[in-house]
């Protein structure tokens, strides 16, 4: 931190005699200076050349980090200006008040087991045997329980400088910094930490690092800040760190002059004792505080020490000196003015003088701006300002130097090639940047009046541009060679100007010229078609107007080029169309459609008929008298009188006279057969025939046979064609009688001596009556439409029916079912049964056919059953009746005799839900009871689950429809048996699921 020394003046003085105090605190009594790191002050704004660190420490005290980048919250750079304000706990500035100009924070303000730290490593030069550091500091430390946890443990700042060259510890070792290290300054912070514990503060300190006698030696300084390594990292601290910018005993103090009232001189803050005295007289003690006032200001020459004792164990005791000179001859003197062209260095100022401190300013252009004579390259005229001062301070001078300075850009553009034609449309056109004076020059020679950025080049030559500035500097471009060749005069001649299309040949003759040189040629001539030759002969495909052009180019790739007009009048383009080439005869008319044209202008018309037939209509509609083959021509004629012909070939051809006769036009469908003769005829030519018989069949041959596969009546079509189209239809009509189809449907199986239901499905789709032949397959026959039979014995049979009509006896169509008869079984005795009063005993009846029939129903509880149920008191004979599909019926008998047994039973299981269909409700098995007053059912505490009045459905499980729990029920019964006696039962039954 720079000496801070208080004046109070009422005149400042530049250029005049004034008397300069330079004060410089020095290590001992030696005036010396000693070069700082770079950026070992942060004062560059960044951590360059400083080594960031962040990871953890454990309970164990033992530290972990790891390099990095900066980390935002953990590492930061602070500012002033614009300052970062007042810290939250410490409400101390966040900027070290020594005025410098960066500080930096490391820690964290959240709490956990993390350390962070930077570090610093630079080696002192070499013969620099005095080198002292001085470093400023404030703590912010989250008080880890009342200081209780271990020094080791607690959030703390750790300070460390290392030899790393000898690898040996240095004097005045630094111990960590705690809340309980006894070191003065700490307080509480007025709020506490977001875990509610306290925190501890120290406000903005000193200490030095005393680093003499180790020139030439590698040094590493670091600071390191932990948050607590107990209680999982529970508290958190972190630090403010700054660096002095003088690493010497010696610093440099303010000025001041001769009127100045008074002076103070305040030495480094953070030290516990303070002992000031003059050198001549060490044994007068002048003052014990930082700051000493001088009031008035002390003689020039005047030489102060003073001793600094930092607090135990926190730094080295240091003597500082601060030495008073006279710099009333301290004149600035800046040099004269300098010209300096294209950046050309130039020297300012005049030699140094040894105590000297020189400044120059703005430091642009500048070799050094703190050196007597820097050198000067600036790009335009500048005024450098030099003050001088002692090298202590003082009073200052100023001097004033202009550098009247001119960077010339000497670039040349070529704008277009460097090689162009004489009339040609590209231009060499050279161009300069815009200068004070411009000048150019050809082959050497300044060209008159060509003075402006731009310069047109006419003529082959090498070029150039002398360029000035009113400084008085001027340069030369480049040399820019240009050529330009002699360009061709292209020319030609037509044979005609205008032809009709048809046939048209121009010739076209070529009159170019060149002063020098070769000439080639490229001919357009407007229809796309190109050409290389000095002379062309060209026809165009369609008729318009066109442009020719040549263009003629030189040996050296000069061009020229002309053109001219040509037209090509258009031809008609005779056309027509035919709406039928060929017609029969008979009913010719054919119709030309004209479809001449062109394209501008009129047409005339010109029809010649081929039959001796002359037209001028533009369409035309003609018959012809006789047939035979006739060539259609006609002439189309455009304005300018340009024509084209175009013909085509008609024919009218005979036509034929169809016709044919049938053998028999009506006939039966058994056995018929249709025989169509052909008779058609033409008077010239060949025919073809296509026959449509009327039943979707056809034929091409001259005759046809042909047999129905259905009774109708068909429309026989023949188309008679002859070999060039033309066509007579003649019609007939054919008829075959319809026939009847057999049909009948049976109900089987029958049984023997049973009518046979047969019903007769025939369909008399004809207008004559039907004739009905049945055969029942044993023997037996019937000529009914629905006859009546009953089988006499079982067996397969097949019945058929054959029918034909009065109409046609001889068509004949039959149909056939097949029948199987059964026989009745013989009826039996069933063993007799026995049952119980009142007690459903099962009955079972022979399998015999699909129903079944007990007579009568008493006591039964389905007499329609296979397997009915008897109950009831008296003794019953049954017969029972089967029956077949056939119809054939069995009838058996079956005798129950009834006896007297009382007996209610209850099961002690019931598995209700488990869809097995067996045991799934809880009701009583009733033997020789009438009526049943009351079935209830409890659960184990007396709730009645259910209740009924007969011994059927009985208990499914459920109470509202929800299956109940596993568990054992009561159930209680009222009964009446057949004796009129009362019954009272009760038990347990067990519901399982």
């Amino acid at each position: 931190m720079p000496i801070q020394l208080l004046k109070n003046t009422t005149i400042k003085k530049y250029h005049f005699s004034f008397l300069l105090l330079l004060f410089l605190f020095l290590s001992g009594s030696r005036l010396t200076f000693a070069q700082c790191p770079p950026n070992i002050d942060f004062e560059a704004g960044t951590f360059n050349n400083w080594q960031c660190w962040w990871g953890s420490f454990n309970n164990m005290g033992v530290i972990n980090v790891n390099p990095t980048i900066p980390v935002t919250g953990r590492h930061d750079m602070l500012a002033d200006p614009p300052g970062n304000g007042l810290d939250y706990y410490g409400e101390f500035p966040k900027n070290c008040p020594n005025g410098s100009g960066h500080s930096i924070k490391i820690g964290n303000e959240t709490t956990g087991q993390t350390a962070d730290a930077v570090s610093y490593q630079f080696t002192i030069p070499v013969g620099q045997n005095t080198f002292n550091l001085i470093y400023h500091y404030a703590l912010v430390l989250n008080d880890a329980n009342n200081g209780s946890h271990p020094p080791l443990l607690q959030p703390r700042l750790i300070v460390s400088v290392e030899n790393i060259t000898d690898n040996t510890p240095l004097p005045c070792p630094l111990p960590p910094i705690v809340v309980g290290s006894g070191l003065p300054g700490f307080f509480d912070s007025r709020f506490t930490a977001p875990n509610g514990s306290a925190v501890r503060c120290k406000d903005w300190a000193a200490a030095s690092m005393k680093l003499d006698n180790l020139a030439g030696k590698t040094i590493r300084i670091t600071y390191t800040v932990t948050g607590c390594g107990l209680t999982n990292g529970s508290h958190f601290g972190y630090a403010y760190i700054d660096m002095n910018s003088e690493c010497s005993s010696s610093f440099v103090g303010a000025t001041y002059c001769p009127d100045d009232n008074f002076i103070n001189v305040t030495a480094p803050s953070g030290y516990q004792n303070y002992a000031w005295w003059n050198i001549t007289d060490p044994a007068t003690i002048l003052a014990t505080t930082q700051t000493i006032n001088f009031t008035p200001p002390p003689p020039a020459g005047t030489t102060l020490q003073v001793a600094l004792t930092p607090y135990a164990g926190y730094g080295c005791n240091d003597t500082l000196t601060a030495v008073l000179l006279d710099t009333l001859t301290v004149f600035a003197n800046a040099g004269p003015d300098r010209l300096s062209c294209q950046n050309a260095p130039v020297q300012l100022g005049i030699n140094p003088r040894q105590g000297f401190v020189y400044s120059w300013s703005p430091v642009t252009g500048l070799s050094n701006p703190n050196i007597s004579n820097p050198i000067a390259t600036p790009s335009v005229t500048t005024q450098y300002i030099l003050t001088v001062t002692n090298a202590g301070g003082g009073c200052l001078t100023r001097d004033t130097v202009i550098v009247n300075a001119a960077v010339i850009n000497n670039s040349i553009t070529l704008i277009g090639p460097a090689t162009i034609c004489s009339a040609g449309p590209q231009k060499a056109i050279l161009e300069v940047v815009l200068h004070d004076s411009i000048q150019w020059y050809l082959n050497g020679v300044a060209i008159p009046g060509a003075n402006q950025t731009q310069y047109n080049v006419v003529q082959t030559g090498a070029y150039y541009a002398t360029l000035f500035s009113f400084t008085g500097c001027n340069l030369s471009t480049a040399t820019q060679n240009i050529t330009v060749y002699d360009s061709p005069v292209a020319g030609f001649t037509s044979s005609a100007a205008s032809q009709c299309f048809n046939g048209n040949q121009f010739i076209f003759t070529n009159t170019s010229t060149i002063a020098s040189g070769t000439m080639q040629y490229n001919w357009d001539l407007g229809d796309g078609n190109t050409a290389t030759t000095a002379n062309v002969t060209h026809s165009y495909a369609i008729e318009g107007t066109y442009t020719v052009k040549l263009l003629v180019t030189s040996d050296n790739g000069c061009i020229d080029s002309t053109s001219f007009n040509v037209i090509v009048f258009p031809s008609a383009i005779a056309g027509f169309t035919v709406d039928l080439p060929t017609q029969c005869a008979e009913t010719n008319l054919f119709t030309f459609t004209n479809t001449s044209t062109v394209s501008s202008g009129n047409i005339s018309y010109r029809w010649d008929m081929g039959d001796g037939t002359i037209l001028t209509t533009a369409n035309v509609v003609h018959s012809y008298a006789t047939w035979g083959n006739y060539t259609v021509q006609l002439i189309a004629t455009a304005d300018q009188g340009c024509a084209d012909t175009t013909s085509f070939n008609v024919s009218a051809f005979p036509k034929p006279v169809a016709g044919f006769t049938i053998n028999a036009p009506v006939q039966c469908y058994g056995n018929h057969q249709f025989i169509f003769t052909n008779t058609s005829t033409i008077s010239a030519g060949l025919m073809s025939y296509n026959w449509d018989l009327g039943d979707g069949n056809t034929a091409n041959t001259t005759d046809v046979t042909h047999q129905y596969a259905q009774p109708g009546d068909y429309i026989v079509t023949l188309v008679v064609t002859s070999q060039n189209g033309c066509a007579d239809t003649l019609f007939y009509q054919a008829k075959v009688h319809p026939y009847p189809f057999a049909g009948f449907v049976l109900q089987e199986p029958g049984c023997t001596n049973l009518p046979l239901l047969i019903i007769n499905t025939t369909n008399n789709n004809t207008l004559s009556s039907l004739i009905y032949n049945w055969d029942f397959g044993n023997g037996q026959s019937s000529t009914m439409r629905n006859p009546v039979y009953a089988y006499p014995a079982p067996g397969n049979f097949t019945i058929t029916l054959s029918v034909s009509t009065a109409q046609c006896p001889q068509t004949v169509t039959t149909h056939q079912l097949p029948v199987n008869i059964d026989a009745p079984l013989a009826g039996i005795r069933y063993p007799d049964k026995e049952a119980i009063f009142n007690f459903p005993e099962k009955l079972q009846a022979r399998q015999i056919g699909n129903t079944v029939l007990w007579t009568p129903a008493t006591s039964l509880d389905d007499r329609h059953s296979y397997t009915p149920y008897f109950k009831g008191l008296l003794p019953q004979l049954y017969t029972i009746e089967m029956k077949t599909a056939s119809g054939c019926i069995t009838v058996d008998t079956q005798y129950v005799r009834t006896k007297k047994k009382i007996e209610i039973y209850v099961p002690t299981i019931f598995t209700p839900g488990n869809s097995d269909g067996l045991n799934d409700y809880l009701r009583p098995n009733l033997m020789g009871i009438v009526k049943v007053n009351s079935f209830r059912v409890y659960n184990r505490w007396g709730k009645l689950l259910y209740q009924m009045q007969s011994d059927r459905p009985g208990w499914d499980g459920r109470i509202n429809g929800q299956l109940q729990e596993m568990q054992t029920v009561v159930w209680m019964i009222e009964a009446i048996d057949v004796d009129g006696n009362l019954h009272k039962r009760k038990g347990t039954t067990v519901l399982m699921r």
